[in-house]
């Protein structure tokens, strides 16, 4: 019962103000149909680009290890790019460019983007259609070239820092060989460690000679006193035969009675003993003569073979000093090594981080990691009317204001009658 008595209360309420629910439509739907028909048409004009999924443009001297997904890579592109192509900086240079006589808000106003997947679609609308398009494509061009920059800056900031060290380690690696190559001048040596593992192999071969021409000596002196015995044999055996003739002959001059002419008897010549027993004195002679001239070739062998062990001393004790030389050389050379070593690594680790900054800049800033996929053109006709859906638009609205309205001044009403009654009382 309750609610039947504030509906009707709410109707007459309605009912007594519904001249000011018909002014607000009436009002409301003249002013669509007349901005509707005084308004300019609009054109729409749209680029369509593709995000690539391309390395990270950052350059950093040392590894570092990412977590980002491709698609995060791709989303974060997408926004930057977003922000350079709305950018008033943009907006300006696009103004310049065309000559147009908006401002930069203006330009923005009529620019509007939407991303679908790894794609950016960029709408442009404007009242001519050639300027429709011109602002899409010079815009788009001119966020690209910003964004481009601005992705190529941390390479192009990195690649001059490198530059200017890479030049420093540069001098210092130069200077690392300069002093290497005086150092091998200055000693005349190019590898120590070479040179020294060469000098000990000889030493090794010197000394095996000594021992091997000590063993000879040793040999030899015993061949030379083997053969020096035999010869003493065999004279041995030689006098033997002269003694035995020289009594053979004394005890025939002695049977013959012949005492004085046995004392006046010379001493046989060596022909006479030859003749005597000839072959065989004449054996042991030549066997003691062949004896002997070996026994000399072993003793000369002998005395070659120590003269030989004294110049394998001297070599070697030559040697060895030079190796102490060559060791005490060990500390310095080495010390000049790791330099240059270190320079090198440090300038090749420089050349390897320049060479990335260079071409992690030029990818920035030729490939951009954004592509034009559709680019823009002229439209044909200008964007359809919406002027059904803003008056139907318009009308609910007015007519929801004018309840509100309604109500309002009905509420103000009572409460001025009443503040009236309460002051008469």
């Amino acid at each position: 019962m309750q609610a039947a008595t504030d509906f009707w209360i709410y109707l007459n309420i309605i009912r007594k103000r519904l001249w000011l629910i018909v002014l607000l439509l009436l009002v409301t739907e003249g002013v669509i149909l007349s901005v509707s028909m005084t308004a300019k048409p609009v054109y729409r004009a749209t680029v369509r680009l593709q995000v690539l999924a391309t390395d990270t443009s950052d350059v950093s001297l040392f590894t570092q290890y990412r977590t980002s997904s491709t698609a995060s890579e791709i989303q974060q592109a997408q926004n930057d790019f977003i922000r350079a192509l709305k950018s008033s900086f943009v907006a300006w240079k696009t103004v310049a460019d065309l000559n147009l006589e908006i401002g930069a808000l203006d330009l923005l106003a009529g620019l509007s983007t939407a991303t679908e997947g790894d794609f950016i679609k960029v709408t442009v609308e404007s009242d001519d259609p050639g300027r429709a398009e011109a602002i899409a494509t010079t815009q788009v061009n001119n966020a690209l070239t910003y964004y481009r920059q601005v992705r190529a800056t941390t390479p192009r900031v990195l690649r001059e820092f490198v530059s200017q060290e890479l030049k420093s380690a540069r001098q210092e690696m130069l200077d690392a060989e300069a002093a290497l190559l005086k150092f091998k001048q200055e000693h005349r040596v190019d590898l120590v460690g070479q040179e020294t593992a060469a000098l000990q192999d000889l030493i090794r071969n010197l000394k095996l000679e000594r021992d091997r021409a000590l063993i000879e000596r040793d040999r030899a002196d015993v061949f030379a006193s083997i053969y020096r015995a035999e010869q003493a044999k065999a004279e041995a055996e030689a006098e033997a035969i002269v003694a035995m003739r020289q009594k053979a002959a004394e005890e025939q001059e002695a049977g013959a009675g012949e005492g004085a002419a046995i004392k006046a008897t010379p001493t046989p010549t060596a022909e006479e003993e030859e003749a005597f027993a000839p072959a065989t004195l004449k054996f042991y002679r030549d066997l003691a003569r062949q004896h002997e001239a070996t026994a000399i070739g072993y003793e000369a062998q002998r005395d070659g073979y120590a003269q030989s062990l004294a110049i394998y001393e001297r070599m070697i004790e030559e040697r060895t000093q030079e190796l102490r030389d060559r060791l005490s050389l060990y500390a310095e050379y080495y010390a000049l090594e790791r330099a240059l070593n270190q320079a090198r690594s440090n300038y090749n680790f420089l050349w390897d981080k320049e060479n990335e900054a260079r071409l992690k800049q030029l990818q920035a800033e030729e490939l951009g990691y954004i592509q034009i996929t559709e680019p823009a053109r002229r439209p044909d006709a200008p964007v359809p009317s919406k002027t059904l859906q803003l008056a139907v638009v318009g009308g609910v609205v007015s007519v929801l204001v004018g309840f509100v309205l309604s109500f309002l001044i009905e509420f103000l009403a009572l409460v001025s009658r009443a503040a009236s009654k309460t002051r008469v009382d």
